[in-house]
């Protein structure tokens, strides 16, 4: 069939075209040698390749695909590096929190981790791997690296060991992990064993290689309620509204870096609605700032676009700086026995684990 010609020819006869689509084949002299993609990128490229092309059309290949390629796989390897980094000390069996008594943002990540695992192993079982390695892609850059890993390091490097808050996130990207490597097995065959061998697991995994695991299921308990989709929806919307006018603020040298920036969000009639369910949120943590205040009416500053009726003002916080979370506090100096502290760091490092 003419529409099967494409893949007949990838498959069968080792045509492939070049970044200009130019036809490409070993006989002809101008092919791109695998073991040579392999000297320069790894062989984990030359898989993430063969899986990221559509091979219902031309499969094209070119250094500059390749470095484009690279950029991706580092993207995925470096999101799984930042969870590895955080699982120090963390053991699943003893440490694991229930998901009920989980952190919102954490519940938010497992939900768009259960998207994910459904996604792919729907791609799976129609054999589009292109979409797999998309959508994986899609969730490091993002749902972990913009918004959830931003959010939650705070938690990650600053509560105590063995605190809630902490083993919250730390159960979340534990999960993550666990489902992402299992996904990535059958495509990044070298990288997800490593990070199989480096990571913590269950009692009961084949802990001797990834391979030999079953891919995850799709966990329904993750997934969120109508009206919480809705919250976290709303949520994000101001924080990315939020995020434009620290940019503004930091253009203007009001601020340096967001922990430095005081913002207070002016809700007009438009937007009461909505913030009477984002309010619910803990605004500092969820904006990545030192001070936040809500305030009834109309304002000056960024006029919310993707939060209508909201009206964004940015300006330097007054309270002292906490060296050791780099937060401005007005509790920083309450605590007698560390009163450089603000009294969350004063606090962590009197927490003792029971």
């Amino acid at each position: 069939m003419k529409g099967d010609a494409p893949y007949r020819n990838v498959l069968c006869h080792g045509w492939t075209v070049d970044g200009e689509g130019r036809a490409m084949h070993k006989s002809l002299g101008n092919g791109i040698a695998p073991e040579d993609v392999i000297k320069k990128y790894g062989a984990d490229l030359c898989r993430l390749w063969a899986a990221s092309a559509d091979f219902r059309l031309d499969m094209r290949a070119s250094d500059a695909i390749f470095k484009q390629l690279s950029d991706k796989y580092l993207k995925i390897r470096n999101t799984a590096r930042f969870i590895l980094g955080n699982l120090d000390g963390f053991d699943p069996n003893t440490d694991m929190v229930a998901l009920d008594a989980m952190l919102p943002p954490d519940r938010w990540a497992l939900a768009r981790c259960a998207a994910l695992v459904e996604k792919c192993l729907a791609s799976y079982e129609k054999y589009e791997f292109w979409q797999v390695t998309y959508a994986i892609h899609n969730f490091c850059v993002v749902d972990m690296s913009n918004i959830y890993l931003d959010i939650v390091k705070d938690r990650l490097y600053c509560e105590a060991k063995g605190s809630l808050p902490r083993l919250s996130a730390q159960s979340a990207i534990w999960h993550i992990l666990d489902a992402m490597v299992r996904l990535l097995a059958p495509i990044l065959a070298y990288t997800s064993n490593e990070i199989w061998e480096a990571m913590p697991h269950l009692a009961g995994e084949d802990v001797r290689h990834v391979m030999l695991n079953d891919m995850p299921a799709v966990e329904e308990s993750w997934k969120l309620s109508p009206e919480d989709e809705q919250f976290w929806e709303e949520s994000l919307r101001l924080r990315d509204d939020v995020n434009k006018a620290l940019e503004l603020a930091r253009a203007d040298k009001i601020i340096g870096k967001p922990l430095e920036a005081k913002v207070t969000i002016h809700i007009g009639d438009q937007a009461k609605e909505a913030m009477d369910r984002v309010r619910k949120q803990h605004l500092e943590a969820l904006l990545i700032v030192s001070e936040a205040e809500l305030a009834e009416g109309a304002g000056e500053g960024w006029a919310g676009t993707e939060f209508p009726g909201v009206t964004i003002e940015v300006a330097q916080s007054q309270a002292p700086k906490c060296p050791r979370c780099w937060t401005h506090s007005w509790t920083v100096g309450q605590d007698a026995d560390y009163p450089e502290l603000c009294a969350r760091c004063a606090a962590a490092l009197k927490f003792k684990a029971e």
